[in-house]
């Protein structure tokens, strides 16, 4: 695992998806739609995959490790991407963490 470390986000944290979000796909990319407020979050295929990781089982670092396992290709920019990736989802109120 090539880990990076992110100060705010230890790897046991879990987050954990809110909930009232459905997914359409659209050719370009995936969007997260608030079923009671219409609010709109547009996500690409990682985004989208790192979102459905986090269903409040599985720790950051599990969520590395195993993207790592399964995309071996990538493994030097995975702890980086599944960092940033949570920031946003974050931000955006799509997971709390």
């Amino acid at each position: 695992m090539s880990l990076q470390i992110h100060p705010d986000l230890p790897l046991d944290t879990v987050p954990r998806q809110v909930e009232g979000f459905n997914i359409d796909k659209i050719p370009c990319c995936y969007i997260l739609k608030h079923e009671e407020t219409g609010r709109m979050v547009k996500l690409n295929n990682t985004g989208m995959l790192i979102w459905q990781t986090c269903t409040g089982d599985w720790s950051v670092g599990e969520i590395i490790e195993a993207l790592e396992e399964n995309y071996p290709d990538a493994a030097d920019t995975i702890s980086r991407d599944v960092f940033r990736t949570l920031d946003i989802l974050k931000d955006e109120e799509v997971i709390t963490i």
